[in-house]
């Protein structure tokens, strides 16, 4: 009898986990892939939603590379839409408080990984330090959740 109790238990708890396992899958979304022209005075922005109803464990990542333009580096940054309205304002001190969840000055290349809440965020590739010209990258950025 005490086997058999065992065993019952066993099975429920096992079948509640694979329930709730099923129940969420993982999802990759792409958000950026490919090649584009970043210009010296406007950025390339790519808006993300991420869903508190329909999104868990959400995470951005990714890689970039600067293939053409001189000098071939660039700025990259992740920040939340409050932070990227600060960033892209013209208020100068506005501009200093803007806070980014990820952040990579003047580089060639580079690798982005940032755990994300649920909001509204903004992948950015800059050249606004420069006057004029144009900058070539290739990047593969993806948004990896479960689904609810």
């Amino acid at each position: 009898m005490k086997k058999f109790a065992l065993i019952v238990v066993a099975t429920v708890v096992l079948t509640t986990a694979s329930i709730t396992l099923l129940g969420q899958s993982a999802t990759t979304d792409k958000v950026a892939s490919g090649s584009y022209i970043v210009y010296a005075r406007s950025p390339q922005a790519f808006r993300i939603v991420v869903d508190a109803k329909t999104m868990g464990n959400v995470n951005l990542s990714g890689k970039f590379t600067t293939t053409a333009g001189t000098p071939m580096n660039l700025d990259v940054f992740v920040f939340s839409e409050q932070d990227y309205w600060k960033f892209r304002g013209e208020d100068e001190a506005a501009k200093a408080s803007a806070k980014p969840l990820y952040s990579s000055l003047k580089k060639t290349e580079g690798d982005i990984n940032v755990k994300l809440e649920p909001g509204i965020y903004y992948v950015i590739f800059s050249n606004l330090y420069q006057y004029e010209g144009t900058k070539t990258i290739n990047t593969d950025v993806k948004l990896s959740y479960d689904k609810k």
